[in-house]
């Protein structure tokens, strides 16, 4: 495997804090479930606000061109569009966003039947806001899990090369809110509120300037220009199983 780049080194110290967060929240679970029931909370401080901190921070982070996050997720800023000056095929441009909206309404209908059925059981009181709390939290996880590991999302729907041209890259914030769309208070709306600005900011950044999320537009997508490498792990299983 080739030497981790300073980002794709960042990105594992993210998933070893948010496994931790996990590990943290599940051992809550099973030992004092109710401490996870913001519903219920009055004090200011107590631990499950400071997972709400942790939570807007992380979605904070998306809005900020400054941001230390992958290349997938500046790309919506007008400071990393690098025009490729040669002339561009207009009809391969038009196919590959239309693929990459097909691709994104997949993953929008499949994560919406996902949580569908858990708003049932939370509705039907199978599940509380403790369990709520626990999905979101492994939501947290899976996201980072996407970004270095495995991405059902990009081998099932997206079938995008990697990360850094992926469509979908700024969805987790709203991905990992969706269990809180369910419960009316401000801790949990909070939330969704920013998640959905993050989403919305960069939907319309897509719709407005889709050259900026191309390769084949913006050559900072470019393999050859990238010095993020979050792609090394992925590629590696891809030549193991190849090989098996």
């Amino acid at each position: 495997m080739e030497q981790l780049s300073r980002m794709l080194r960042s990105y594992l110290v993210r998933f070893v804090f948010r496994a931790l967060v996990l590990l943290t929240v599940l051992c809550t679970y099973l030992t004092n479930r109710s401490a996870l029931d913001f519903t219920k909370n009055t004090r200011l401080l107590h631990p499950i606000n400071l997972l709400w901190l942790i939570f807007l921070l992380s979605f904070a982070a998306q809005l900020s061109p400054k941001s230390r996050v992958s290349r997938g997720c500046l790309k919506q800023f007008p400071a990393y569009f690098d025009k490729i000056e040669a002339a561009v095929d207009d009809l391969r441009v038009r196919t590959r966003l239309s693929r990459l909206d097909l691709g994104a309404t997949r993953v929008a209908l499949a994560w919406t039947v996902l949580n569908l059925g858990i708003a049932v059981c939370y509705h039907r009181g199978l599940i509380g806001v403790p369990t709520m709390v626990l999905i979101a939290t492994f939501y947290y996880l899976s996201d980072v899990i996407c970004i270095i590991f495995y991405c059902p999302f990009q081998k099932l729907f997206m079938k995008n090369k990697c990360c850094v041209t992926c469509r979908i890259f700024a969805w987790g914030t709203i991905m990992i809110a969706t269990p809180f769309l369910f419960i009316p208070h401000f801790y949990s709306w909070s939330l969704v509120a920013l998640a959905l600005v993050c989403t919305v900011l960069w939907e319309y950044t897509y719709y407005r300037h889709p050259e900026r999320f191309l390769e084949e537009t913006n050559a900072f997508l470019a393999c050859e220009n990238c010095t993020d490498r979050l792609c090394v792990i992925k590629k590696h299983q891809s030549r193991g199983s190849d090989h098996a």
